[in-house]
């Protein structure tokens, strides 16, 4: 079996993993989307941007919906401009290894992490969601967010489903996990999907 179809399958796998009602319950405001909920954003002809702020307890505190005015631009594996404005992907660095396995191929990461949200936010996506818990942005410093995208076409042969930024960033080995001061992961609820990823690359690109 082709590395480009493992792949597409275990980011399938870890989706559904991720996968969470359609509302909040506020225990857990990065909570992956089903595609029930970003549905209801869907504007026909149009890509819509969703951006949603979350208190310290979970609970919505605000939510901008507007039309997606230009591409997505993918700077780095974990930097994102969107209508202008810069954001980058909570608790992640990019790109831990140079050169990594994409495609059963070696690949430049932040070149390989373009090819792969490209495809994502600016081919497939009709509805992007990204979550923040920064009530109110500061100049210069983007906010610290997780993103998802719902992709498909709402039909029995192109299905909705949601792409989860943060995990596929991971998962690919296009973005590692941070560490706080004392050395805990900033994202345990990436650490599985790092792990079934890591398999996927060859030991020279590591």
């Amino acid at each position: 079996m082709k590395c480009g179809i493992i792949v597409t399958a275990m980011l399938l796998q870890c989706s559904l993993a991720h996968a969470a009602d359609p509302g909040f319950d506020g225990v857990d405001p990065f909570q992956q989307p089903s595609a029930k909920y970003l549905q209801q954003f869907v504007k026909a002809g149009e890509k819509v941007f969703v951006y949603e702020r979350y208190d310290a307890n979970g609970k919505l505190y605000q939510r901008d919906v507007a039309p997606l005015t230009a591409p997505v631009e993918i700077k780095s594996a974990t930097e994102r401009v969107i209508n202008g404005v810069p954001y980058r992907l909570r608790g992640l660095s990019a790109c831990p290894s140079p050169i990594i396995t994409y495609e059963n191929e070696d690949w430049d990461c932040t070149k390989a992490a373009q090819d792969y949200e490209n495809a994502i936010y600016n081919n497939r996506a009709s509805v992007v969601l990204c979550k923040t818990l920064v009530l109110k942005s500061e100049a210069h410093v983007p906010d610290a967010v997780s993103c998802f995208a719902l992709v498909g076409a709402g039909d029995a042969n192109d299905p909705y489903s949601v792409s989860y930024d943060d995990d596929a960033m991971v998962f690919l080995h296009m973005a590692a996990i941070g560490k706080n001061k004392e050395g805990r992961s900033l994202r345990p609820d990436l650490e599985k999907s790092s792990g079934l990823g890591r398999q996927f690359q060859n030991d020279e690109a590591n």
